[in-house]
């Protein structure tokens, strides 16, 4: 069985998510109200539809296609601009030694992804990329069936694979896949708090080091 190393994208492969929660609470406002947006919170990990679901539920009236269309407006400039993790290199170097094999599995659509993917220096290491916008035959996280379907084209199990998340929603779809799953708290929006990973880690070398320490 191979040993698999999975990477959520937005607040792990990119530092994004203050990024995207400023532009959101711009976009929420505009679109449902100050009021609908101030319960909506910070939405980090959520997809659009759920996003949208939630706001419907809570009185909105705008249709889909405009906070669709506000949102894909919005990721055109992050994910060409928004920093690459410090040490996110140095990680990775460290999986390659180990004979990890890297996936990401991501929420976004797949033109997001690959925005980033295509800056990363590392990107002809990346053997696999699910977005979850782009197969509806899986369920979105928190569920965990983009993270099993990753395991399976990776030829790992649960047991062989390290998942790093951010958002409380990946978490819970990486701790339900039964993988090893660290929380990245070096890109967090502003106040937000993670629960439930088995660990957390401040920074990717800290990342590369329970990597290199955990027993698979």
């Amino acid at each position: 069985m191979n040993k698999a190393f999975l990477f959520d994208l937005d607040g792990v492969l990119i530092a994004d998510e203050q990024i995207w929660d400023d532009k959101k609470q711009i976009i929420f406002r505009e679109l449902f109200g100050e009021k609908i947006q101030g319960k909506l919170g910070n939405t980090s990990g959520i997809n659009m539809d759920a996003i949208y679901e939630m706001a419907v539920q809570l009185g909105a009236t705008s249709d889909k296609q405009t906070l669709v269309d506000a949102l894909h407006k919005a990721a055109e400039g992050i994910y060409k601009t928004a920093p690459i993790p410090e040490g996110l290199d140095k990680l990775v170097a460290v999986l390659k030694d180990l004979n990890y094999r890297i996936g990401i599995v991501s929420s976004s659509p797949m033109t997001w992804v690959t925005t980033v993917t295509k800056r990363l220096p590392f990107e002809d290491d990346i053997e696999l990329i699910i977005s979850l916008y782009e197969q509806p035959d899986l369920a979105q996280k928190p569920a965990p069936d983009g993270y099993l379907a990753a395991m399976k084209s990776l030829q790992a199990s649960p047991a062989s694979t390290i998942i790093l998340e951010d958002s409380n929603a990946g978490i819970q779809s990486a701790k339900a896949s039964g993988a090893f799953t660290i929380g990245l708290r070096q890109n967090l929006a502003k106040g937000y708090r993670q629960e439930g990973a088995d660990v957390y880690a401040n920074t990717m070398i800290e990342v590369a080091s329970l990597a290199a320490h955990q027993i698979i």
